[in-house]
């Protein structure tokens, strides 16, 4: 493996990649260290392990034209949005308020956090849970909720986070926002309490996207977002700062989000933004992994997606004929989670209901509800055959488990989580 050191000098001096392979071992980048992996699952199964760090990242950065705008150099209130308050986001933003246990080097300033949904129902649930979760605590965070997403962009947000179920929603979400954006700012660095507009030095907004895109969209969002622009006096000059949009799809489902454990697969193409939003990602999640350039976390998530959906075919299959040929379900989960067959669709979100009891995980204990949506599944299975057949790629597993879901969303099982499978493969409605 190349060395750490000639590693860092090498990223310094010739390129802003935020991850590299070499002799099949991953390097990523996080709390400002580099972090060597021998392998992806490693990140997911030993996170804080077989790990060589090296502070290397902040010089980096600092090349980057943004570098002030790095969270360390904060020292004002930042103003942070959250859009999308479904089964994930509910509990991805409840865990950004109010981090869950213990938070490493949680480098966030004083927050001013603000909510937006399109269901008042999902905004209800997200006052009620945060008052519970802080009532036995002390906090200096701002909470207040957007009438409109056009209020969330004229309140000048340093980050808008979102969580959205298709392309259309981010689309049309992120578009409204930077076109509320304001288009000037003073160089005013006090904050009125009566105004949570940010006045930052740099003005910029980060939009972080959570949502799963297709990553044609993911660059073409990050395409408009970085042209857009906030105007600011700067040593006697009006200073254009540009804005920026990271792709960081996600991976763990609602138990994920809820433990805040989830996988974050970056596309950025900013040194510094990604160094800016890493204490965000931290309070929502375990592993931020960088993919590459604007596009390459949501290609990811597809490919991980297309995997588990065809995984979890088969887990409901193997099921489905362990209850004909009469084995208990907790036996064969129980052989399946120490032998070949052990994946998440068995251990964690196995989609047998006496199973998921047992093993006191999975949304089949919970009649299929609150988890990962038949329909959004469908979605993701869309996208990844779609950018298959964009590529000239033969998927066909993956287009299989596409009609599957399809005709289980058309018998009515959208809504459910997607481990439903195993009712529709049996008929049972």
């Amino acid at each position: 493996m190349v060395a750490l050191t000639s590693l860092s000098r090498h990223l310094c001096s010739t390129s802003k990649r935020l991850s590299c392979y070499s002799n099949h071992a991953l390097l990523t980048i996080n709390n400002g260290n580099f972090f060597a992996y021998s392998s992806i699952s490693s990140i997911n199964n030993n996170y804080h392990l077989q790990k060589h760090s090296q502070h290397a990242f902040s010089s980096i950065a600092a090349t980057d034209d943004n570098d002030d705008l790095t969270m360390t150099r904060r020292n004002h209130p930042i103003n942070v949005a959250f859009v999308g308050l479904g089964n994930m986001g509910l509990h991805m933003a409840l865990n950004l308020a109010a981090p869950k246990g213990e938070v490493v080097d949680d480098r966030l300033p004083p927050m001013h956090f603000t909510v937006y949904d399109l269901q008042e129902s999902n905004v209800s649930k997200f006052m009620e849970q945060h008052a519970t979760t802080t009532a036995t605590t002390t906090t200096t965070m701002k909470l207040s909720v957007a009438s409109s997403l056009s209020s969330v962009g004229e309140s000048s947000p340093d980050f808008v986070v979102t969580s959205l179920p298709t392309c259309e929603a981010s689309e049309a979400v992120v578009g409204d926002i930077v076109a509320s954006l304001p288009s000037s700012m003073s160089n005013n660095n006090e904050t009125n309490d009566d105004d949570h507009s940010s006045n930052s030095k740099n003005n910029k907004c980060i939009f972080i996207d959570t949502s799963t895109i297709s990553p044609n969209i993911s660059k073409k969002l990050h395409q408009l977002v970085t042209t857009s622009t906030t105007s600011y006096p700067h040593h006697h000059h009006q200073h254009q700062q540009h804005h920026d949009y990271v792709d960081a799809p996600v991976s763990g489902g609602v138990k994920g989000a809820t433990d805040a454990t989830l996988t974050f697969m970056v596309g950025c193409s900013s040194p510094a933004t990604f160094t800016a939003i890493q204490p965000l990602l931290q309070r929502m999640g375990k592993g931020v992994i960088p993919c590459g350039e604007a596009g390459s976390g949501s290609a990811v998530k597809l490919c991980n997606n297309a995997a588990l959906a065809a995984q979890m075919v088969g887990i409901c299959e193997a099921m489905n004929l362990g209850d004909a040929l009469g084995v208990d379900p907790t036996v064969l989960a129980g052989a399946m989670n120490i032998s070949t067959a052990k994946c998440w669709s068995s251990e964690v979100n196995n989609p047998h209901p006496i199973a998921a009891r047992e093993l006191g995980s999975g949304a089949s204990a919970n009649g299929y509800e609150g988890g990962f949506g038949t329909a959004l599944m469908l979605k993701d299975l869309n996208l990844a055959v779609d950018a298959g057949e964009e590529e000239g790629l033969a998927l066909p597993v993956a287009g299989l488990s596409r009609d599957l879901y399809r005709m289980a969303d058309l018998h009515g099982y959208g809504r459910r989580d997607f481990g439903v499978m195993l009712e529709f493969l049996k008929g049972v409605k």
